[in-house]
């Protein structure tokens, strides 16, 4: 591995090459993940009623996460075709199992957070001497403890912390970067197989993933608000919000499609994601499959 190899210029030329080689090859299983986004979008509009609907929602939810590891996986294998095993569908529900494992892992971990931070702001309004208990109005008890904190100096140290936090979370994203590739690769279910490969390199990858994730995300969902706002609606992807009490079937229905058009619209962060992952996996990786024992 050179230092040529490692250059932010040859990693970004790659990355590009990659995401236009998935563009047009894996077409089919974007269209079905935009079908299934749309379909879970649509079932999150109506489960506002609850009952069946509501195991309905969460059933097209998982359905929605194992379509799109299946076009992961399908990205994957097209630019290593000499990994992966004889059957998309096998890598794609290792990819599957690999993801909901990390979905848990920032889970445990936000839950964590949300109870150290939720404590120390107690603990910070505290010692102002304000009581929030003495204010009937639940809106103005959440303004006048953020004067209590800042007049206090507490809510420096708050912020200072929750910034510590979303910096932890963000490098811990950077060092699991190559997990799903590494899954599909190396024909194994994997999630800290590749946490050696990033050790030294997570400010090179940082700064990858400014340009090529982070901009292109909020371009692309910039984008995507734009096509939900002609259709009438005013979020991108509104899985996990409560839809108004009135909504009707057809109202469902336009929802579903605005928001399966809207992931097309997004289409090309996920190219250019999968074409960096691979780009790093190649140079990084020690022990890439041999391809003379592919479906060996």
């Amino acid at each position: 591995m050179t230092a040529a190899s490692l250059s932010t210029s040859s990693l970004t030329r790659d990355t590009l090459g990659h995401a236009r080689k998935v563009s047009l090859s894996t077409l089919p299983a974007l269209i079905l993940f935009a079908v299934a986004v749309g379909m879970q979008s649509y079932f999150n509009t109506i489960a506002s009623h609850g009952g069946q609907l509501i195991f309905l929602w969460m059933l097209t939810g998982l359905i929605t996460v194992f379509v799109g590891c299946f076009w992961s996986a399908d990205m994957y294998r097209k630019l290593l075709p000499e990994a992966g095993t004889r059957s998309v569908i096998s890598d794609a529900i290792r990819l599957f199992l690999a993801n909901l494992a990390v979905y848990g892992l920032y889970f445990v971990l936000l839950f964590l957070l949300t109870l150290f931070f939720s404590i120390l702001a107690g603990v910070l309004i505290g010692s102002t001497g304000y009581d929030p208990s003495e204010t009937l109005d639940s809106t103005e008890a959440v303004w006048e403890s953020i004067r209590a904190l800042s007049s206090s100096g507490g809510a420096v140290v708050l912020y200072l912390l929750l910034l510590i936090a979303a910096a932890g979370l963000v490098w811990l994203g950077l060092r699991l970067f190559l997990f799903g590739v590494a899954t599909v690769a190396e024909r194994d279910l994997t999630i800290f197989r590749s946490w050696p490969w990033t050790s030294k390199h997570v400010s090179r990858i940082a700064l990858l993933w400014i340009f090529l994730q982070l901009i292109p995300w909020l371009i692309l969902t910039l984008a995507a608000t734009g096509v939900m706002y002609a259709m009438g609606f005013e979020a991108v992807f509104s899985f996990y919000t409560g839809a108004p009490p009135d909504a009707d079937a057809s109202r469902a229905i336009l929802r579903g499609v605005s928001t399966g058009v809207a992931m097309l619209v997004t289409a090309p962060f996920y190219w250019l994601g999968h074409g960096l992952a691979v780009a790093l996996y190649q140079r990084l990786a020690p022990n890439r499959v041999d391809a003379e024992s592919t479906f060996g």
